[in-house]
């Protein structure tokens, strides 16, 4: 089985020559006009890395998209958005004027000495799948194409000592926005999100019930997400807008109510329940007890 060939793209001059053969109109941040570019068969047979931030609107009719046993239909347009160092496949060439849409690209370094290099990290959906992407309506469209076309046109003058500011509160909005949007995707797919949530409860009851007999550490949200077909992010996101809590905040609350029937239950020791719990020092499963529960594991038995 050959291994397939790696392209590594490092910053905003080289993406828009790859796709566009344009030159960018900013060194660290460029628009794409998606029907001015092209992939081609060389291209099927790479992976590309891209050392930049991507926001990726494609338009044109959607037909319904299927999420398990309910359709959703958002005909508009499907955004997908991208941090440094991710790595995407090429599966179908396309010509020119074969996509509508635009890319957005930004270097980091676009964002330093601003308060956006460190609220961007906290944007989840730069590292949800492809398949986690954003379905917009046609007003949610609209939004984004006036903060895109409001920046394409600022990247167009002459800098001068506005500009940089200008750029960064354009690009500021429209995280916001899509954030904005992915939020309302939660909302309107709840009922598919809600079979999520108790599928996710189902498989973190099973991995902690083969705890005692697998030895297999603590459930991670990584190998959770797995068993959900989704990305540790937005799963997060996802069980944080139904539940209020994070992945890992549902673990630890499972992990500490079986934690509390077997210290009533059983006659064994802190040491050992913390062993079969899947904790690999004991320390850390007594310190994470004190800091939910507010009492020792010792404390709480001797209480109840």
């Amino acid at each position: 089985m050959s291994t397939l060939e790696l392209m590594t793209l490092k910053t905003v001059s080289e993406v828009a020559s790859v796709y566009s053969k344009s030159a960018p109109d900013h060194p660290l941040i460029h628009i794409i006009n998606l029907s001015e570019t092209r992939v081609g068969e060389e291209f099927l047979n790479k992976k590309i890395c891209t050392l930049l931030y991507g926001l990726i609107m494609k338009k044109g009719e959607c037909a319904k998209i299927r999420y398990g046993r309910h359709h959703y239909d958002f005909s508009s347009g499907v955004m997908t958005a991208y941090a440094p160092g991710q790595v995407v496949q090429v599966y179908e060439a396309y010509e020119l004027g074969d996509l509508e849409g635009w890319a957005l690209y930004f270097h980091p370094d676009l964002l330093l000495q601003h308060p956006l290099y460190e609220a961007i990290k906290h944007y989840g959906y730069f590292s949800y799948d492809v398949c986690e992407a954003l379905h917009l309506s046609e007003r949610e469209q609209q939004h984004l194409n006036q903060v895109v076309n409001e920046l394409k046109r600022e990247l167009q003058q002459n800098l001068d000592d506005f500009s940089l500011d200008i750029i960064l509160s354009s690009v500021d909005l429209l995280l916001k926005y899509t954030d904005r949007y992915f939020n309302r995707q939660f909302l309107t797919r709840r009922p598919f999100q809600r079979g999520h949530v108790d599928r996710f409860v189902k498989h973190l009851d099973q991995r902690l019930e083969a705890l005692q007999t697998q030895k297999s550490g603590l459930p991670t949200v990584a190998q959770l997400a797995s068993d959900l077909n989704m990305s540790a992010n937005y799963m997060s996101d996802l069980l944080r807008k139904e539940t209020g809590k994070s992945a890992q905040e549902l673990i630890h609350q499972q992990l500490l109510e079986k934690a509390k029937y077997l210290l009533l239950n059983t006659d064994e020791s802190v040491a050992s329940i913390a062993y079969q719990l899947g904790f690999e020092y004991p320390q850390y499963f007594s310190r994470l007890f004190k800091q939910k529960v507010l009492v020792s594991p010792q404390e709480f038995r001797k209480l109840h």
